[in-house]
């Protein structure tokens, strides 16, 4: 039997994590390594072709009266619209500039937390179709108020970026466009690409690696059952307890599927399952994101630029989402 992990005591309870075959490898750890590492690739070797295509200057012209009220430059608005059809692709733009000294720190930092908007376009088709047969119209009511919260962080990233960025200087020469010889993009392409991957993967699979031990030892169960216990001495109905726990111990999907349940049988108002949900939604995204997303930041940025962007991230997705917490409780008050 081969064996990855060890005892962990967490809450003392010891955990002892096995895996009986190859077939369990593969699943629990290449599989989702080699997705990553796959995902991350396209999108470097993407965001490589775009720049060096020229394409750029047609790209930023979608986002750039927006993105330059922002104070923010045509790299940007570029990684902007990218981040509509790749994120990978647009973060790893915005390090090329700030690389070659074309963006500053603070720009590429609010630029990347801008990302967020297209970012949720980008997954709205798959999210849509999951959520909605589950809960129905109350689904599109936590879409609706996920995309009034992106909404609210964009405005407020603009306004930030325009107090504390200078604006930027005109560039007559970016709105010229000339077709790109794709040949030569390639040849100049290619050995960028070798360069900047080989890079990533050096933090990206450690990190991984790292975060997946702590998962099968514990400590991500350990912290979800914290976060659920805490909730346990509140007044927040057993029903919806049993949502949140469900959207902490486990995928979001089974969330959504136990608030359809408490729907269809009555059990649960709907502004008592959309306030359950939003709860969910801003206890779990944390862990998730330490364990989903920080091997990706980690390795387009640096480790230390790329820690402080998703925890900002995560941070400003929280705020944005605390007053329409207050109105769905607002909401549920009567009905309680």
């Amino acid at each position: 039997m081969l064996l990855i992990g060890a005892e962990a005591t967490w809450g003392g309870t010891y955990l002892l994590t096995a895996f009986p075959d190859g077939f369990e490898v593969y699943r629990r750890l290449l599989k989702p390594l080699l997705r990553l590492i796959v995902a991350i690739g396209i999108g470097l070797l993407l965001g490589n072709l775009i720049e060096g295509s020229g394409l750029t200057g047609r790209l930023g012209r979608l986002a750039l009266p927006l993105l330059r009220w922002g104070h923010l430059r045509e790299q940007s608005a570029v990684a902007f619209t990218t981040a509509f059809f790749s994120s990978v692709a647009a973060n790893t733009m915005l390090m090329n500039s700030y690389q070659e000294q074309t963006i500053s720190r603070p720009e590429l930092i609010l630029s990347s937390l801008l990302l967020t908007l297209p970012t949720f376009f980008l997954h709205l088709p798959t999210t849509f179709f999951i959520i909605t047969p589950l809960v129905g119209r109350i689904g599109v009511y936590y879409l609706g108020i996920l995309l009034a919260a992106a909404l609210l962080r964009t405005v407020a990233f603009l306004g930030y970026s325009r107090l504390k960025l200078p604006p930027p200087p005109v560039c007559p020469e970016c709105a010229e466009f000339q077709r790109p010889d794709w040949p030569t993009v390639w040849r100049e392409s290619w050995p960028k690409f070798k360069s900047r991957f080989r890079q990533v993967l050096v933090v990206t699979v450690p990190v991984f690696l790292v975060i997946f031990v702590a998962q099968e030892a514990g400590l991500f169960a350990g912290l979800r059952n914290l976060l659920a216990q805490g909730l346990l001495p509140t007044s927040i109905p057993v029903e919806s307890l049993s949502i949140i726990a469900l959207s902490l111990a486990a995928e979001t999907t089974a969330g959504f599927a136990a608030a359809g349940a408490f729907w269809e049988t009555g059990a649960l108002s709907p502004p008592a399952i959309l306030l359950t949900l939003l709860i969910g939604t801003i206890l779990s995204t944390p862990v998730r994101a330490v364990r989903h997303q920080l091997p990706y930041y980690l390795g387009i940025f640096t480790p230390a630029l790329g820690f402080k962007i998703m925890v900002l991230s995560q941070l400003c997705r929280a705020l944005s989402l605390l007053p329409f917490l207050v109105l769905c409780y607002l909401w549920y008050l009567p009905t309680k």
